[in-house]
């Protein structure tokens, strides 16, 4: 296991504050609303799948989130601060968002995490080698540290990109749609690391269009379409007034001999067809 040791905030944590709060956040495209007036908090450590439609508005909630991206209106604060300068703070995109093609390995990759410690214009010091070695140990990936990233299955990039976070020491972790695609052992690999990202407190956020393994594997849900519809134990949003808010009549919940279970078509486009994901 990799002992992540603290290092020097540009801004410290604040002591008491949540990991994630969000406060009224906002995002307009032209005039429509990706994002309208979420409110929500995540404590330390937590473990949240936010899920909706197509177009509900996840992946900007996690750009705005990292600083990517500027909200129209509303506040993000992240351990009590704004997010930007925040190197404690890891966003894994899509899979199909990266250049695959680009001449890079494994190894590579992940030291490009190291970055925001040390500076563009400092070489990796042994002690970085050595981080990075044994990030990848940690998500089973050091046999294939040499190996070209066009040459990885979908499992092995989603391994070698939690890596990459780890090796930045981030403490705030969102993930989009990282189970996509994805066969089932190597969904169960993801889910076995994410359980020592808790052992070590790191909070992590997952975006999912799996309703079912979302309420089988994280603290809480967020069910979103571009307003805030549920936040908080799975009982408690996964009704069926809410699900029938957020995706209309294509899914219901159906009882099995192993609990309630979501059934139905959950990529449908939310109301107005917008496709801001």
């Amino acid at each position: 296991m990799v002992n992540i040791r603290g290092i020097e905030r540009a801004q410290p944590h604040k002591a008491k504050a949540p990991a994630l709060e969000a406060i009224q956040l906002t995002r307009r495209y032209e005039g429509d609303y990706a994002l309208e007036d979420v409110s929500f908090q995540v404590d330390r450590g937590e473990r949240v799948a936010v899920v909706g439609p197509n177009g509900a508005g996840k992946s900007t909630l996690f750009q705005i989130v990292a600083g990517v991206l500027a909200s129209s209106s509303g506040e993000v604060k992240v351990f009590g601060h704004k997010p930007l300068g925040h190197i404690c703070i890891a966003y894994v995109s899509q899979r199909n968002e990266v250049d695959y093609s680009f001449p890079a390995s494994v190894f590579d990759v992940v030291m490009m995490g190291r970055i925001g410690i040390l500076g563009f214009f400092h070489n990796p010091r042994q002690e970085d080698r050595d981080y990075v070695t044994a990030c990848l140990e940690t998500v089973g990936m050091a046999d294939l540290a040499h190996r070209q990233i066009s040459e990885l299955s979908g499992g092995q990039q989603q391994r070698m990109f939690i890596a990459r976070a780890l090796a930045q020491e981030a403490e705030l972790m969102l993930m989009d749609e990282p189970l996509t695609g994805l066969d089932v052992v190597s969904q169960e690999g993801i889910l076995d690391i994410m359980d020592e990202l808790r052992q070590r407190e790191v909070t992590v956020l997952v975006a999912t269009h799996d309703l079912n393994l979302a309420a089988e594997n994280f603290d809480k849900v967020m069910l979103l379409n571009h307003k805030l519809i549920g936040y908080g134990p799975v009982h408690e949003v996964f009704t069926p007034e809410n699900l029938s808010e957020a995706y209309g009549g294509h899914l219901q919940l159906v009882e099995t001999d192993d609990g309630m279970v979501v059934v139905g078509d959950t990529h449908v486009d939310g109301p107005g067809g917008h496709s801001h994901a």
